[in-house]
């Protein structure tokens, strides 16, 4: 117990003898620290001194204008950057190292010797391009205060380095030559005086005019153009093509291309034309045009024809004449199988024919043409929506019977005199609904917006729908609202009559809103062609057509599901379309059937029509071999 009990008061001793040894140390009896280097930059001076041991801080001051030195700051790191100088500038600085006391007040050191730099001069900013030629470069730069003169130095970019090219006294300008169009350069500057310099500017890349262009050659000849085509000259990203008619004539640039080849239109096939080019340089600030090159002399190519793959008959192919197609005449040496109408190619019919084209009463080129078999036998159109034109047709002026493809022409009629939010009261109109007719299930006593009833015109085709409709409207237009609904039916039919002739529809006689079919009740494709045409631009109707199935719930409370007739719509159905997005069916018997359609695909919206399909399933055979054909 002994041992240990004075073991115990040695380390207790030994504690304090070091604890009060500590508090002992004064900085007095530091040694001087040692300012051991100064890195100046034009508003910056950042010092490093020697680490004095024990010491808990350093005390760095700087020499102020009233020739007094005043502290910059207290660190405990040995170095630190003095912000916010000025540039050209001598400071003197000093330091001394300190520890703190029990009270947490600082017992100082010695100070170093006082240690003076000079701050650079100010950085030039960086060079900008004033002009060049083959082999020089021109830069020039902002004057900084306090230079005397500049030492410029360049590199070529992708190698490190740079190399001194020359001094610019009493001037911000100057000029490197000698230079070299297979490099670009890169270009600094740094600012000079007696005793003093600034950093280095950044750098500038730049480069010499492109040397002269090298002449084109012909690459091809078609339709009335030349194409020309050239090799590099050296770092030219650009090319300007220029055109003459003569070789000594007036060059006008037609182009400016990043390709080393061009496709130049002339005005007319197998006309002579000279070509110059000139190597470009546009990068940066720089715009820099080569020497143009030596002409080539060349003559664009014969007039040509071009064919589709397959012509059909009641196409209207899309044979052209590239870049004279607008300007050219057409003749055709057997009428019965192509001949012109509305200023369009047609083919008539099945067979060969040789047709010719005319630019300009002088220039001529001719194609032999074979037409096959029409991709349908019933009376057909297909209508390019996009493109505003038709694409194929087949008996479109003659005579048809359009069966529920009415309800289109009823639609139409109702939105041009009421509001889809109108309300539709069902009546005695149901007495009028044929044998046979497809319906909705519509009850006397009900009450719809019209915008919710064309639903049930269109998706299942409601007979019950048209003739409710058709009154309500009549009696809304004429104003009498007790006027009979066998009146007002006519009264409605008249309107449909009077819609078809304003919409240029001269073919179309209704005498029912639905399409029942009777002798007198008829149109042609190409009416119905026009009713499609405003189904696709109003927008509640093109959607109504487009739907697959909607519920409906009337104003009075009682609740409809209705689908639609058209199975090209149907993904369960095998006559299913992705494409498709509408429109109607009509049958007038299990002999005679048809239905308008509308289909997009890759921007691209087509309408389809077929008439006279002697089966039901036998409409949409044929419309998808429209489809195939023409979208």
């Amino acid at each position: 117990m002994k041992k240990t009990f004075r073991r115990l008061f040695l380390a207790a001793s030994l504690c304090f003898m070091l604890l009060a040894f500590s508090f002992c140390i004064s900085a007095a009896d530091f040694p001087a620290t040692e300012i051991t280097k100064l890195t100046p930059t034009a508003d910056t001076i950042t010092l490093t001194w020697n680490k004095i041991e024990g010491a808990d801080g350093y005390h760095l001051q700087k020499r102020c204008e009233d020739g007094l030195f005043r502290i910059i700051t207290n660190t405990s790191k040995t170095t630190y950057t003095v912000k916010g100088l000025d540039p050209d500038t001598e400071y003197d600085f000093r330091v001394r190292p300190f520890v703190y006391r029990e009270d947490r007040t600082k017992d100082y050191g010695p100070f170093s010797a006082v240690a003076t730099k000079l701050t650079k001069l100010p950085t030039p900013k960086k060079p900008v391009f004033d002009e060049a030629t083959t082999t020089s470069i021109t830069v020039s730069w902002d004057a900084v205060e306090g230079a005397g003169y500049y030492k410029v130095y360049y590199g070529i970019c992708g190698k490190s380095g740079y190399s001194f090219a020359g001094y610019a006294k009493k001037k911000t300008s100057y000029t490197l030559e000698g230079l070299s169009g297979k490099y670009a350069y890169k270009i600094r500057v740094v600012a000079k005086c007696s005793g003093n310099s600034s950093a280095y500017s950044d750098g500038v890349i730049l480069y010499t005019v492109p040397e002269k262009g090298n002449p084109p050659s012909l690459k091809t000849r078609d339709g009335g153009s030349v194409t020309i085509q050239w090799s590099k000259t050296g770092r030219e990203n650009l090319y300007n093509v220029y055109v003459a008619t003569k070789a000594d004539g007036e060059y006008k640039k037609v182009a400016t291309t990043d390709k080393r080849y061009y496709k130049y239109q002339g005005t007319a096939p197998e006309k002579t034309y000279c070509f110059k080019v000139a190597p470009v340089i546009e990068k940066g600030t720089q715009l820099l045009e080569g020497e143009q090159s030596k002409y080539l002399k060349t003559a664009t190519g014969k007039l040509t024809i071009k064919l589709p793959s397959v012509i059909r008959k009641g196409d209207y192919p899309e044979i052209t004449v590239p870049y004279y197609n607008d300007s050219v005449k057409w003749t055709s040496s057997n009428k019965s199988v192509m001949t012109t109408r509305n200023g369009r190619l047609f083919a008539v019919g099945k067979g060969t024919a040789t047709i010719t084209a005319t630019y300009k009463n002088k220039y001529t080129a001719t194609a032999k043409v074979t037409v096959s078999s029409a991709p349908v036998s019933c009376m057909a159109a297909v209508y390019d929506v996009t493109n505003g034109k038709y694409v194929f047709e087949q008996d479109i002026n003659k005579r048809c019977y359009p069966a529920s493809i009415t309800k289109l022409i009823t639609a139409l009629v109702a939105l041009e005199y009421m509001d889809p939010d109108d309300t539709i009261v069902v009546g005695n109109e149901l007495n009028m609904v044929e044998y046979m007719c497809s319906v909705c299930g519509l009850k006397r006593g009900e009450k719809y917006r019209l915008g919710d009833l064309l639903y049930g015109l269109l998706l299942p085709s409601g007979g019950d729908a048209a003739y409710t409709i058709a009154v309500n409207c009549a009696r809304k237009v004429s104003g009498d609202a007790d006027m009979g609904y066998k009146s007002a039916k006519n009264y409605f039919v008249s309107l449909m009559n009077k819609y078809m002739k304003s919409i240029g529809a001269t073919g179309t006689n209704c005498v029912n809103p639905h399409g029942y079919p009777v002798s007198s009740h008829y149109s042609t494709v190409h009416d119905l062609m026009l009713v499609a045409n405003k189904i696709l631009e109003n927008d509640l109707l093109k959607t109504i057509t487009s739907t697959k199935n909607k519920v409906i719930t009337a104003l009075t409370g009682q609740r409809h599901s209705w689908r639609t007739t058209n199975a090209l719509l149907t993904t369960s159905s095998a006559y299913y379309n992705r494409y498709a997005h509408g429109m109607k069916t009509g049958t007038v018997n299990e002999g005679y059937t048809g239905i308008i359609s509308a289909a997009t695909k890759d921007g691209r919206t087509i309408i389809t029509i077929v008439i006279g399909c002697p089966t039901y399933n036998s409409r949409y055979d044929n419309t998808h071999k429209l489809l195939k054909a023409y979208l």
